[in-house]
């Protein structure tokens, strides 16, 4: 029998220290890395190569085939050695296991990993591979989602996802009521089953702004968790029905999913972006080969809800529309909050990962706001502008995610934190409202901030100071309960004040959808006092609101309801409504011309103010207010 001797690598005798990996510059514009994984088993050291390659342009054809990876960094450091290259390479633990699990016995693996195939310390060359990133994903052969290992009965909750995806193929299902359970075989609610499953969907990387970006894109996705005992994969098409089955249709209402849904999995906004851009890509592809053809579409298009396009009145995906939408997903450096989204949209911003948050966050709104003022003839300094335009609207939903109870960082009080959640459901996306009239000013100097111009209503008497707000640790309904005590003694100050106004309070509460004991109803409340269910809620539910008994509904009122984040309050001459949570007495209530709500303004000096937030007044709402004025003169207004 004859023996090979084993040779050591170089540098891997014992005693011996492999040199750290060092990277070499990228070749060209649209060069890229990836990441060759040799093959291997078990908990043997992992070894990777780098590959240099590129995106293609158009016309091209790619050099190397390839997946790529999405993942969760995670809290840790980069402190687990891998062999790149035949160096020492760091990565994080969470990569290092999807890398483990990734890596096949006997071929190798292609991927592309931003921890690796980006130089992390290389300002100029990360600025330059995230523009590309949207391309990067599109161009690869599929999206692997790594999900992490097992845990919290992962295996019975993916278990159940393939037992609902059978039920869903098999019988032709789009939805599941919990009473058809036990005919098709399903656990009851409540069974660790549904726990587990709901586990797995409320993973982190359910949670992170880039995933939105990473499985838009590319149509092959597919997402997998596991170990070496039990491996565990599902597209992201076949999650759809199986989510379609635990929560029943998507609502018609987009609105619903602006900021936060009391119901939904963050699978299901993530999805309902991902869908909006395949419309938009069929209609480009329809008119592309209408235009080449001269003939009709060769694809048909899905119907599409009116509802929607709250922005731009099409399927295309603006990025304040993205913003707003994944406002509340996490992000480990704060300038990925716009930076991971710039290859869903049309923008003119390039990632430059030397500004800090606040100068982005400044120059995006600037850009919006910019978008407004370039309508108006340079000569022309104060000219009015329609409040049909897009820019205008874009602007006015702006304003609606600023206002100081909205953030964190030091920006202008009129420009959005996107790393803080909006603490309201904005009040700008209600179509019922025309506060302000149809005409809109504005403009913007270095010295002065946003000017716009307005008409002041009243000043603030008094105002509400309970927090309603959505908090798993509290006690929903107690919150409510003193949240609705305290605007029920503000009210009756005010009907003791102003006799003739005491039949406000209740038409406000009328027209917001809110009982008598201060809960939200979206679709109010009949004869009895029994509220319409608009929806069922998710089989991850172990309760169902419309089997249920009781017309409270806590979470519904503390995440989508109109009194989520704000107060009541009271004026000098007796006018009642809602503002943002920390308005005060003194504050102003102003009309802004063209806005479709009034805003809460705090003076600080002459005309200038600190934007609060949007207000909603009771018998203003409509244009009332424009109408009783008989003048066309308005103040100007400094938001500094």
């Amino acid at each position: 029998m004859n023996l090979t001797r084993w040779k050591s690598p170089p540098g891997s005798s014992p005693g011996s220290e492999l040199l750290d990996f060092a990277y070499k510059p990228l070749r060209g514009e649209n060069s890229i890395r990836l990441v060759k994984i040799k093959p291997g088993t078990g908990h043997t050291g992992i070894a990777i190569d780098l590959i240099d390659s590129f995106v293609p342009l158009l016309g091209q054809r790619t050099h190397q085939e390839y997946d790529a990876l999405s993942y969760t960094w995670g809290e840790g450091l980069q402190s687990k050695s891998i062999t790149c290259n035949g160096r020492r390479f760091h990565v994080t633990e969470a990569l290092r296991e999807a890398l483990r699990y990734f890596r096949d016995p006997i071929h190798d693996v292609i991927l592309w990993i931003d921890q690796i195939s980006i130089c992390q310390k290389w300002t100029l060359e990360r600025n330059k591979q995230v523009k590309m990133m949207g391309d990067i994903f599109s161009g690869a052969r599929k999206v692997l989602v790594w999900l992490g290992g097992h845990y919290d009965d992962s295996r019975k909750g993916m278990q159940l996802a393939d037992q609902l995806l059978r039920v869903c193929r098999g019988q032709g299902l789009t939805t599941l009521d919990r009473t058809q359970l036990r005919r098709y075989g399903m656990p009851e609610v409540g069974n660790t089953k549904w726990k587990a499953l709901e586990g797995v969907l409320l993973r982190p990387w359910f949670y992170r702004t880039w995933v939105v970006q990473e499985v838009v894109l590319n149509a092959n996705v597919e997402l997998t968790l596991g170990d070496d005992v039990a491996r565990c994969s599902i597209t992201w098409d076949e999650l759809e029905d199986v989510v379609s089955l635990l929560e029943g249709p998507a609502p018609r209402d987009w609105q619903l999913d602006l900021t936060m849904s009391a119901w939904r999995l963050p699978f299901s906004r993530i999805n309902r972006i991902r869908k909006r851009h395949q419309r938009a890509m069929m209609r480009r592809t329809n008119g592309a080969i209408a235009e080449m053809e001269g003939s009709t579409a060769l694809f048909e298009e899905p119907e599409s809800n009116d509802n929607d396009e709250y922005i731009h009145g099409q399927d295309d995906l603006d990025l304040l529309e993205l913003l707003l939408m994944s406002r509340d997903l996490g992000a480990t450096d704060p300038l990925d909050k716009i930076y991971a989204l710039l290859g869903l949209a049309e923008h003119n911003i390039n990632p430059n990962y030397d500004a800090s948050p606040e100068q982005l966050f400044n120059e995006f709104a600037l850009h919006i706001i910019g978008d407004v003022t370039s309508l108006v003839p340079g000569s022309a300094r104060g000219a009015k502008i329609s409040a049909a335009e897009a820019a205008v609207r874009k602007a006015l939903v702006l304003l609606s995610c600023a206002g100081t109870p909205n953030q964190e960082r030091h920006v202008p009080s009129w420009t959005p934190d996107w790393t803080a959640d909006l603490t309201a459901k904005p009040l700008v996306f209600d179509r019922g409202y025309c506060a302000g009239g149809d005409t809109f000013e504005i403009d913007w100097d270095f010295e002065t901030g946003l000017q716009l111009c307005g008409r002041l209503v009243d000043t603030v008497r008094r105002a509400g100071s309970v927090h309603l707000r959505y908090d798993p640790n509290l006690e929903g309904a107690a919150l409510i309960e003193e949240w609705w005590q305290e605007a029920c003694g503000i009210a009756q100050y005010r009907s003791s004040r102003f006799p003739s106004r005491n039949r406000a309070f209740r038409a406000m509460c009328r027209d917001l959808k809110i009982n008598d004991q201060g809960y939200y109803h979206p679709d109010g409340v009949d004869s009895t006092e029994r509220p319409t269910p608009r929806r069922r809620r998710s089989l991850l539910d172990e309760t169902d609101l419309s089997l249920s008994t009781s017309i409270e509904n806590p979470r519904q009122t503390l995440t989508l309801g109109p009194t989520r984040g704000r107060v009541l309050f009271s004026t000098t001459t007796g006018y009642i409504g809602l503002a943002p949570h920390g308005t005060v007495e003194g504050d102003l209530i102003y009309v802004v011309l063209g806005a479709n709500v009034p805003f809460v303004l705090r003076p600080l000096t002459g005309h200038d103010f600190t934007l609060i937030g949007e207000a909603y007044v009771q018998g203003i709402m409509r244009g009332e207010f424009m109408e009783m004025q008989h003048t066309d003169t308005a103040d100007d207004i400094y938001i500094r």
